[in-house]
């Protein structure tokens, strides 16, 4: 059987997702999840559930917020599911949203 004949084998590759970069001077980090979500899913970010039944969109916001400083060697990395979607956040302005 060929993968044409077969759309969902599972060949032990993790699922497909999109990962985009950000500036979080100006753009929230909550605002890059909600957008990052829609494109992967192919629809208008109103479509999707609202981001606090999944995190609290401000904790994220804070946690995630450029330092003060630019000599930092820390990377944060927030993971959570939203929308039928595993999303991991990272403070260097990584977004990443995969089907879970």
């Amino acid at each position: 059987m060929s993968n044409e004949d077969s759309p969902n084998s599972d060949d032990g590759d993790p699922p497909e997702g999109i990962q985009l970069q950000y500036d979080w001077s100006s753009t929230e980090p909550s605002a890059a999840v909600v957008e990052t979500t829609a494109q992967a899913a192919n629809c208008d970010h109103q479509e999707l559930g609202p981001l606090y039944d999944s995190i609290d969109p401000d904790a994220l916001d804070a946690i995630l917020a450029p330092p003060t400083t630019t000599n930092t060697d820390t990377t944060t990395s927030i993971s959570f599911t939203y929308a039928g979607y595993s999303v991991t956040v990272q403070s260097t302005g990584t977004v990443h949203v995969a089907p879970v």
